[in-house]
């Protein structure tokens, strides 16, 4: 709750990628939605409730879609949020370029013994997001996979980290019926 009282009315929040996505911060933004006039939220697909896309937060929160998935395409239809469509490739250049974060909210594991944290599996525009943004809000997370590759930031790069231990969101393969 403390970490996302540092959200300011009007503030653009990015939000991680998918399976990224920190749910626990998310509930925590909804949950102080009071606190808050007109705060855009960025965000590709949102594999969580995405609470933010129903009506009773329309003054509080405004949904801008990069991706018009399942979860924010009904508050899309009712004008109530924004569709961006951008080639993924070019989502991070978006970002330093047009779109420039007041705040990124991502999810991280805990740091190795060097201070690293990773962004797991969602690392995509996330990364870049967590780089420009003027604010890092991170769920530190045991749960997610920690993969190898350009996933890691330095923990002194994360302004607000909250630990938390809850399941990560899981994408599971679609039903074959073969």
């Amino acid at each position: 709750e403390e970490a996302v009282r540092r959200i300011q009315s009007s503030d653009r929040v990015v939000v991680a990628h998918a399976t990224g996505e920190p749910s626990y911060l998310l509930a925590a933004m909804v949950a102080n939605a009071d606190q808050y006039e007109n705060v855009e939220i960025v965000h590709m697909v949102a594999m969580g409730k995405a609470e933010y896309c129903k009506p009773e937060y329309d003054r509080d929160c405004h949904h801008n879609s990069l991706f018009l998935g399942a979860t924010p395409r009904a508050a899309a239809a009712e004008g109530r949020a924004d569709f961006t469509p951008v080639f993924f490739s070019e989502i991070p250049s978006v970002l330093e370029e047009i779109l420039h974060p007041n705040v990124a909210m991502i999810q991280v594991s805990p740091p190795d013994e060097h201070g690293y944290v990773s962004l797991g599996v969602s690392v995509d525009y996330t990364k870049t997001a967590a780089e420009v943004a003027d604010l890092v809000i991170a769920q530190v997370n045991n749960q997610p996979p920690r993969p190898f590759g350009d996933a890691f930031l330095h923990l002194t790069h994360l302004d607000c980290p909250v630990a938390t231990d809850h399941p990560a969101i899981e994408l599971t393969p679609p039903h074959n019926p073969d």
